[in-house]
């Protein structure tokens, strides 16, 4: 059975959310040994020294929900339904 964490990361004007992701990835990676596997779920760009700690990188399915608001939770109930794992711990 799959197990993974899946981090959904939508940057603001203020708050780079994908970096913080980055971050949560490094040290889940160095402090976890049964669940390893972590994919991202964005629309924002992910720079190129990013994206190994990740396994898989997913674009925002069926439009993004949240261009304008502060909090940016409207596409939370996606994670759900594009996560890779059978078991998915979300985190963002």
């Amino acid at each position: 059975m799959s197990k993974g964490f899946v981090v959904l990361a939508q940057n603001t004007k203020t708050i780079d959310y994908v970096k913080q992701a980055y971050a949560l990835a490094l040290s889940i990676k160095n402090t976890q040994k049964t669940v390893t596997k972590i994919s991202l779920v964005t629309n924002d760009p992910v720079p190129l020294h990013y994206k190994h700690v990740f396994d898989k990188i997913i674009e925002i399915p069926w439009g993004d929900l949240a261009t304008n608001p502060t909090w940016k939770i409207e596409n939370r109930w996606k994670i759900f339904h594009v996560s890779p794992y059978e078991e998915t711990i979300v985190l963002d």
